[in-house]
């Protein structure tokens, strides 16, 4: 007699003592005072209402590129190139002011542009 499928075997459940990290935290956690942790927590609430630096941290180095070279164009020397890659508090209020000017004129960009370019527009007709 043939058997048209198993049933799978059950799985022990999984102990408390074992840890899976699904995106978790590797690093460990420092304890701090309850002070410390009404400053970090009053600071991570702050950021997190300011929407310029949660959009622009959330970015690539590509678009931090764009944003400091166009910020550049509109007032050069303001920014070097190995300051791509770093949080928006990095920089002083002048320059989160020029970044969030950068970032207001891309903004508009979108708008004008289609959603996306076909590469096969490379060639030209003849």
């Amino acid at each position: 007699m043939r058997v048209l499928w198993e049933v799978p075997k059950q799985h022990e459940p999984a102990r408390f003592s074992k840890i899976h990290l699904m995106g978790g935290r590797v690093d460990k956690i420092q304890p701090m005072t309850f002070d410390e942790f009404r400053k970090t927590w009053r600071q991570m609430r702050d950021n997190n209402a300011n929407a310029a630096l949660r959009y622009f941290n959330h970015q690539n180095d590509e678009f931090k590129f764009c944003v400091l070279t166009l910020a550049n164009r509109e007032n050069p020397k303001s920014f070097k190139p190995e300051e791509i890659g770093k949080p928006f508090q990095y920089f002083e209020e002048n320059r989160r002011e020029l970044i969030i000017i950068a970032m207001n004129k891309m903004a508009r960009w979108g708008s004008i542009l289609p959603r996306q370019f076909s590469t096969a527009d490379c060639f030209l007709p003849e």
